[in-house]
This record gives C-alpha cells, structure tokens and sequence, in this order.
C-alpha cells in the first residue's frame, strides 16, 4: 500500500481511520465500538484485506521491532522483509 494515505475523520460519536489508496482510488474506513472494530472498504483493490495479510504476516514473524525490518525497493515493486 506504497500510495495509501491515512486520515482521521469525526463521524458522530466516533472517530474513524482512513485509508485511501490514491492510485486505485480504493479505500478502508475503521472504528472501534464496544470492543470491537468495525470496517468498511470499497474499490477495486481491497484495501483492508491487504492490511490484515500484512499484518498477519508480521505477527507470524514473532511481532519483530520496526528496527529489524528491510525494504526493497526495485524498478518491478518493494517488498518488506523482517
């Protein structure tokens, strides 16, 4: 999500987290309400999954410090390494 930007938006009672993807025009919106959060997306990538892959994907690694981590960036993509 190199093109994601975040936003944070007061909707009545609760504040909501804004991602924007502004290449794709794909977004996700999350709240937290009674303990649980609660997420919206829309657009042609699906945003919010790609966190939660990501995500997922640093927990499995043992939850490492930003410190340890790499980035590699090519003409092709970037990629985030632990």
């Amino acid at each position: 999500m190199p093109a994601a930007q975040h936003l944070k938006l007061q909707q009545g009672q609760h504040e909501e987290d804004v991602l924007v993807d502004v290449e794709t025009g794909s977004w996700a919106a999350l709240y937290e309400e009674g303990g649980r959060w609660i997420v919206r997306q829309d657009g042609p990538e699906p945003l919010w999954d790609a966190v939660e892959e990501h995500l997922g994907r640093w927990h499995a690694a043992g939850t490492p410090a930003v410190e340890g981590a790499t980035v590699r960036v090519t003409a092709e993509a970037q990629s985030l390494h632990w």
